[in-house]
């Protein structure tokens, strides 16, 4: 399963927005930035974490860091925008990403907007400030449809810490780096995310690592040693004991017992 990583994919390193014509199976794959796609017309099916959708003109879909898929597209024509979790405005993403991944079928009015801004998104994708203006109108628009409470616009630090690590739990995150993005000291930054979360920062990396080497055992062909370097851990060893405390089961019977079921 190929992974798209934003070095290769957004070269300017804030976003890639294309309109396109798509005729091509996409085999399953995985990336580290957020992607979002407008179908403008055309049919075929999207398979996201193993549940296929249909395409049709007016979807969109909005995939994050944690998600995977594969594209069976015929005679489409599509916007595609792939962006750097970082660049737009938070509040809007983060409420996204408890949704995700979000597919919206847009109509009247809703379609007309996404059409037209994210036609304009496609032609000033040079013009950073502009475009990054345009694509926070696109997530801001998509959150109103999707989310049905959303009095908020200001994230607490934790909020915030929260996209950073769903940007970045692939890597070798430490309180240190998390805490310093959201410029409190790692020994505040512990408590305050006990608090508000319930769990230690720790266990809550551990737990999106795991959730998403659950994803990947149970839909993906990669071995055990890929999934724990890909997951983010570094001790093989330590990954598998980990796993079997979290699921109940080492990580080869919990894909047998899933293939079973």
């Amino acid at each position: 399963m190929e992974k798209y990583t934003r070095t290769k994919f957004i070269k300017n390193g804030y976003l890639n927005a294309v309109r396109k014509h798509e005729n091509a199976c996409v085999a399953t794959h995985f990336h580290d930035f957020f992607e979002l796609e407008y179908i403008i017309s055309g049919s075929g099916t999207y398979t996201v974490d193993g549940t296929v959708h249909r395409i049709e003109a007016g979807n969109l879909f909005l995939l994050t860091p944690l998600n995977f898929h594969s594209v069976d597209i015929h005679d489409a024509e599509l916007y595609n925008v792939m962006f750097s979790g970082n660049i737009c405005n938070p509040a809007f993403l983060q409420s996204l990403t408890k949704n995700a991944p979000v597919f919206l079928k847009a109509t009247g009015q809703t379609k007309d907007f996404f059409e037209v801004v994210l036609g304009e998104l496609c032609q000033n994708t040079a013009d950073r400030d502009f475009s990054i203006v345009l694509l926070d109108a696109v997530v801001a628009r998509l959150e109103k449809e999707v989310v049905k409470d959303c009095r908020h616009k200001t994230l607490s630090a934790i909020n915030q810490a929260e996209l950073f690590i769903l940007n970045n739990f692939r890597s070798r995150l430490t309180l240190e780096d998390v805490s310093g993005e959201v410029a409190l000291s790692p020994t505040y930054f512990s408590r305050l995310f006990k608090a508000e979360k319930g769990i230690t920062f720790k266990s809550y990396l551990n737990n999106m690592r795991f959730e998403y080497a659950k994803k990947l055992l149970e839909h993906s062909n990669m071995t055990v040693v890929q999934i724990c370097a890909e997951c983010g851990f570094n001790d093989y060893p330590n990954f598998v004991r980990r796993f079997k405390q979290y699921t109940g089961a080492y990580p080869e019977k919990y894909r047998k017992r899933r293939e079973s079921e």
